[in-house]
């Protein structure tokens, strides 16, 4: 009789994410929150090969509840995708420019036209552009 292998412990499995991604994934829900969504959810659907994860917000407009989502095979890029969708193309309140999202901290295409909601590493969340570097 061969001994059964125990299964792995969580502490042995390999994480998700990276410290860095962890950060960003926590940094991108939070701004989900702030683009007015009443609730915010993570789902996989693993009924047929790759695994699909979708994020999903859930806004109301009109006095009708209405759901955006982003889809992706990794939880970070459909929370990415989800702002993408909730970001590209609005209005900033503050600055009154037209919005883009990038999970990028880089300088991006036509700065001084569009307020870009970008990873700041060294606050570890997602800004605009028109903060400035001294909020």
């Amino acid at each position: 009789m061969t001994p059964k292998k125990r299964p792995e412990s969580k502490k042995s499995q390999k994480p998700m994410f990276t410290p860095e991604q962890d950060d960003k994934f926590k940094a991108a829900a939070d701004l989900i929150g702030r683009t007015g969504a009443k609730s915010f959810s993570i789902r996989f659907c693993e009924e047929e090969k790759p695994v699909i994860w979708m994020a999903i917000g859930e806004y109301e407009r009109e006095g009708k509840r209405i759901f955006e989502v982003g889809a992706h095979t990794n939880p970070l890029v459909a929370m990415y995708r989800l702002l993408d969708t909730l970001i590209d193309g609005g209005f900033c309140v503050h600055c009154h420019r037209p919005t883009g999202f990038s999970e990028d901290a880089n300088v991006m295409p036509l700065d001084e036209m569009f307020c870009w909601y970008q990873w700041d590493p060294e606050r570890k969340k997602f800004r605009r552009g028109c903060e400035g570097d001294d909020k």
